[in-house]
């Protein structure tokens, strides 16, 4: 294909119009002036690319190769070529994962980290679950935030992390304890059918009692919660936060900060111990927490506080109130109950007070699976 025959004419005018203008150009008269309008139409008009025919791209079309045509197939996937590997891997991974530290949850959750009264709260090392969307239940929710839980178990005793997020919206689920109560068990729910190892906590028919507690992949986990409904002088007030909080600690965090053991006994004149300071610290700014007399206790009763404390005051949140008997079933393993009559020594510890990395707790050695 090449140019249509008055192209040549363009090139000829283009060449007059410069010799034109270049023997006129001593002197300004009608001639140079007009060589100079020839100069420019000749450059920036009759352009001769414009009347480059293109080529016939039908006939092109023929002639391009399959590149798929004669290849065999590749039976095994330990066979598939790395750059095509590395590139699915990148595609599934930006589907999973998200910046854990610049979440909503974490930049909601700020006024409880800088505000309560654990000694280790401020520099806490924390990340959130994905921003809530209210167009999704809140089991899918949670399914979203998922994957990076469970990153966040399996790295966190090398990166010290100290607690993972999950945000709910206030509006729904943070105005009334009890309501609040059934989207924590929803939560943890979800989280629990997931489980890695199969072990699904939350399905035990032991939850309420001494010897359960809530865990992950194998890895005992204290749960905290806040939201909006508690009141200011409550060890829960979520100072402002408009949203509802469920702050995982994974128990390898309270290692790391070498709270220690729990006990129910409190120097509470000259506090010495980590735990002591801590519960000093909540009494002395009007939020104290009930201090049991024993470390036998079931770790359910202190994941929602009631919106006062006392002897006999219980927000009943694992019990899902649309089920026949009003109990979770168990999910086999008659004898896991039984290590509730030998209880955890403070599993729940005073932990739930302080709702951060700096939260009480005692060492994972109490956690022993008959």
């Amino acid at each position: 294909m090449g140019l249509i025959p008055w192209s040549l004419a363009v090139d000829v005018l283009r060449l007059l119009s410069i010799v034109s203008f270049l023997f006129c150009s001593l002197t300004f008269t009608w001639y140079s002036f007009v060589s100079l309008i020839g100069v420019l139409v000749s450059l920036y008009v009759l352009d001769r690319n414009k009347y480059q025919t293109k080529p016939n791209q039908q006939s092109n079309t023929s002639s391009v190769k399959n590149p798929y045509k004669g290849t065999r197939r590749v039976k095994d996937e330990s066979n598939i070529p790395p750059d095509v590997r590395e590139k699915y891997t990148d595609r599934i991974l930006d589907l999973v994962l998200y910046e854990v530290e610049e979440t909503r949850a974490l930049r909601e959750f700020e006024p409880i980290k800088m505000n309560t009264h654990c000694i280790f709260a401020r520099k806490s090392i924390l990340w959130g679950s994905r921003d809530y969307h209210k167009s999704l239940s809140v089991e899918e929710n949670v399914i979203r935030s998922l994957p990076m839980f469970v990153k966040f178990l399996t790295v966190g005793a090398t990166l010290h992390l100290d607690g993972f997020v999950f945000a709910l919206p206030g509006d729904l689920f943070g105005q009334e304890v009890n309501r609040f109560g059934q989207a924590v068990r929803r939560v943890l729910k979800c989280i629990s059918d997931h489980d890695p190892r199969g072990f699904h906590c939350m399905n035990k028919s032991y939850v309420s009692k001494i010897g359960w507690s809530f865990e992950f992949d194998g890895i005992p986990v204290f749960v905290t919660t806040f939201a909006p409904c508690y009141p200011s002088n409550h060890a829960r007030y979520a100072f402002g936060a408009s949203e509802a909080f469920i702050l995982l600690q994974p128990m390898y965090s309270f290692a790391i900060h070498d709270i220690g053991p729990d006990t129910p006994h409190t120097n509470w004149d000259s506090p010495v111990s980590v735990r002591d300071k801590i519960r000093v610290a909540f009494k002395e700014n009007g939020r104290a927490y009930h201090v049991r007399d024993t470390i036998f206790y079931p770790a359910a009763h202190d994941i929602v506080k009631p919106l006062k404390e006392g002897v006999g005051d219980l927000v009943e949140w694992w019990v899902d109130p649309d089920s026949v008997d009003g109990e979770e079933e168990e999910e086999g393993d008659e004898g896991e109950e039984g290590e509730g009559e030998e209880g955890e020594e403070g599993e729940e510890g005073e932990s739930g007070e302080e709702g951060s990395s700096g939260d009480e707790t005692v060492s994972n050695e109490s956690k022993k699976k008959q």
